[in-house]
């Protein structure tokens, strides 16, 4: 897929406008995180490959509670 963009102006960074049928074709959202570097005097973007699940996912799962263990009687000077 090609597209023609825009390089803004916003402070004292350069911006560029990724065009929505790109953004939809690599799921890029707004803050998203992307890696840019140079490569034989091309601008390279890439996207940061996050974790399969979110913190919200993880903690609403169950989880189960493993059985205490019996460790034996204290030794030497535990309380």
């Amino acid at each position: 897929m090609e597209s023609k963009t825009q390089i803004k102006s916003l402070g004292n960074f350069l911006n560029v406008e990724i065009p929505p049928a790109i953004a939809e074709s690599l799921k890029l959202k707004a803050n998203d995180i992307l890696i840019c570097h140079v490569e034989e005097g091309k601008l390279i973007l890439e996207t940061v490959k996050n974790s399969d699940y979110s913190l919200d996912e993880l903690l609403a799962e169950e989880i189960e509670i493993s059985q205490e263990i019996d460790w034996g009687s204290p030794q030497g000077e535990e309380i």
